[in-house]
């Protein structure tokens, strides 16, 4: 199989070759108003301690919001609130989380609200910011994490199906992660 030629601009890409997790980030400032994003470059870079970092625009509210607070909260995105997620770009702030019905609950390790709708939840501590390009990347600790008691009493297969992760492609695609294969 012959390669061809590819375009080194990810907004060219079809297939995309590198899809990221969707994921909504949670914010609140320091006058506890809270504030929801979507967001799909996101990565884990360190298991000891656990660390992960996202990237984001200059001058956004939840940038300012992570950087004024110090904590954040990652709720991960299944297919059942994923159109609602991708259309929440329309709002912002108060009027994003009432339009798209994003039920908050406080977080139990961080002054970040957890986005209920969701499946599961990583609670952050900023460790860093590092000014990318047009943005920044946030480092952030993970100190809490919470999940779907039914999908840990899932058989190992199961798990992943039930979480029902989605992934961003490219523009307009998307695709879930519904199946696991154990490997040697």
């Amino acid at each position: 199989m012959n390669k061809i030629f590819y375009p080194i601009d990810k907004r060219q890409w079809s297939p995309s070759l590198i899809p990221g997790p969707v994921v909504l980030i949670s914010t609140a400032n320091k006058s506890k108003e809270p504030n929801v994003a979507p967001k799909s470059w996101i990565s884990m870079v360190s298991f000891e301690p656990p660390i992960l970092m996202f990237s984001g625009s200059k001058e956004n509210t939840t940038e300012n919001n992570i950087i004024e607070t110090g904590c954040f909260a990652v709720n991960l995105v299944d297919s059942s609130i994923a159109d609602t997620v991708f259309r929440c770009l329309n709002w912002h702030g108060r009027e994003r989380i009432e339009k798209c019905g994003f039920e908050l609950v406080p977080g139990s390790a961080v002054d970040a609200p957890l986005v209920d709708n969701c499946r599961a939840h990583l609670e952050c501590r900023l460790t860093e910011t590092k000014e990318v390009g047009s943005g920044y990347v946030i480092f952030g600790q993970i100190v809490a994490a919470s999940i779907w008691d039914e999908i840990m009493k899932a058989e190992l297969g199961r798990r992943y199906k039930m979480l029902d992760q989605v992934m961003f492609l490219e523009d307009g695609v998307r695709g879930r992660i519904d199946t696991s294969v154990k490997t040697d």
